[in-house]
C-alpha cells in the first residue's frame, strides 16, 4: 500500500523544465562573447590555406578538386571557423568536443540521406557530373552529407561569439501552454509527412512542409526534456540565438549555391533544383537565381537549420551524448 502510494505521489509531480539557456549555464546554447583572445590554432589556417588552394585549382580544372569541390571546400570552412571560434575564447568541436564531432559528422550524413528519401517523392532536386564508380559516389556524397550540419552549427557558433550578433530581450512574451506545444507536435507530423503522400507535381508544390514540418514536431518534444530548444528561448523572450541560428542557415545557403554556381561550367558533381514556379521571382523575363537556386528558393535555409539544431538535440539527449561523448577537461 504505502508503495502504491510513493509510486502515485512520484507520478504526480509536476514536470520541471531544467533551465538550459541562461547566460550563466556554462550549457546555455548563447553564452555571452568570451574576452579571451587566443591565437588562431593550426587546424585554423589548415582550413583557410583549403579554402584558398581548392578555389584556385578549381578554377583550373585541376582533378580531383574539380568533382569533389563542395565537400573539400565545406571541410575547410569548418575547420577555419572552428579555429576562429577557439581564437575567440569559445569551445572548439576539435579542442573541446573531440568525441562529439564525429558523432555530429554521421548524423549530419544520416539525416540528409532522410531528406534524400524525401526527394524521391519530390522530386526537388538532382545530381548532375556524378562518377560512375559506384564507391567513388558514395564516398564523395557522403563526405559531402557529413559535413552539411556540422557547417551550419560552427556558423552560428561563430556568430554567438560577436557582440552585436547578442540582442536586447523585448517585452513580449510567447506562453507554450500544453495545448500550443501539443499542437505544435500534430501539425510537425502533418507537415513533415503529407507531402510525401501525394504524387508529383502535388508533392513539389508542398516541399515548404518539409522545411518546416521537423521544427513543430521536435520542438515541443526537447522542450519537454529539458534540453537547449528556440521555444524556450521564445517563452523567455531571449531571441539572440534563433536569430543567430536563421542568419547562420541563410549564410551557409549563400555559400552552398554560389560554390555550386562556381562549378557548373567546371563539370563537376553539383546539383539542379525544379522547383514549383510559384517560387520564382520573373523581372523582364528573367528568373532570378544565385548559382541553381530561385532567389525564394532561400527562404527554406534559415528553417532548414532550424530543424537540423532541434534534431541533434534531440539526438543527443537520446544517446546521452552529455555523458557518453564527453571530453574530459585539461
Amino acid at each position: 500500500m504505502a508503495a502504491k502510494k510513493s509510486n502515485k505521489q512520484r507520478t504526480a509531480q509536476p514536470h520541471r523544465r531544467i533551465e538550459t539557456t541562461t547566460t550563466e549555464d556554462p550549457q546555455s546554447p548563447t553564452p555571452p562573447p568570451s574576452p579571451l583572445r587566443r591565437p588562431m590554432p593550426w587546424f585554423g589556417w589548415l582550413g583557410l590555406g583549403i579554402l584558398i588552394v581548392s578555389q584556385i585549382l578549381m578554377l583550373a580544372n585541376i582533378h580531383p578538386v574539380d568533382v569533389a569541390f563542395t565537400p573539400i571546400m565545406w571541410t575547410g570552412y569548418i575547420l577555419l571557423v572552428d579555429g576562429w571560434i577557439w581564437a575567440r575564447g569559445h569551445e572548439s568541436f576539435f579542442k573541446d568536443k573531440k568525441l562529439e564531432w564525429p558523432m555530429l559528422a554521421l548524423f549530419s550524413f544520416l539525416i540528409w540521406v532522410m531528406f534524400e528519401a524525401f526527394n524521391f517523392s519530390l522530386k526537388a532536386w538532382w545530381y548532375v557530373n556524378s562518377p560512375s564508380d559506384f564507391m567513388v559516389k558514395a564516398l564523395i556524397g557522403g563526405w559531402a552529407y557529413a559535413t552539411i550540419i556540422p557547417a551550419m552549427l560552427r556558423t552560428r557558433s561563430l556568430f554567438n561569439t560577436f557582440e552585436r550578433f547578442h540582442f536586447r530581450h523585448p517585452t513580449w512574451r510567447i506562453q507554450f501552454t500544453p495545448f500550443l506545444l501539443s499542437l505544435s507536435f500534430v501539425v510537425g507530423i502533418a507537415l513533415t509527412f503529407i507531402p510525401v503522400m501525394f504524387e508529383y507535381p502535388i508533392s513539389n508544390l508542398l516541399i515548404p512542409c518539409v522545411w518546416l514540418g521537423l521544427i513543430f514536431l521536435i520542438e515541443p518534444v526537447i522542450y519537454r526534456m529539458g534540453v537547449p530548444s528556440v521555444f524556450y528561448d521564445l517563452e523567455k523572450g531571449k531571441l539572440s540565438f534563433v536569430l543567430q541560428l536563421l542568419a547562420a542557415g541563410l549564410v551557409c545557403g549563400l555559400l552552398w549555391e554560389s560554390w555550386n554556381g562556381e562549378l557548373i561550367p567546371h563539370g563537376g558533381i553539383v546539383w539542379n533544383y525544379n522547383i514549383n514556379r510559384i517560387y520564382h521571382i520573373f523581372i523582364a523575363g528573367r528568373d532570378l537565381h544565385l548559382g541553381a537556386m530561385p532567389l525564394l528558393g532561400f527562404m527554406g535555409y534559415p528553417p532548414f537549420i532550424w530543424e537540423c539544431f532541434a534534431f541533434w538535440e534531440l539526438i543527443k539527449w537520446a544517446m546521452h551524448g552529455d555523458t557518453w561523448w564527453k571530453t574530459a577537461k585539461k
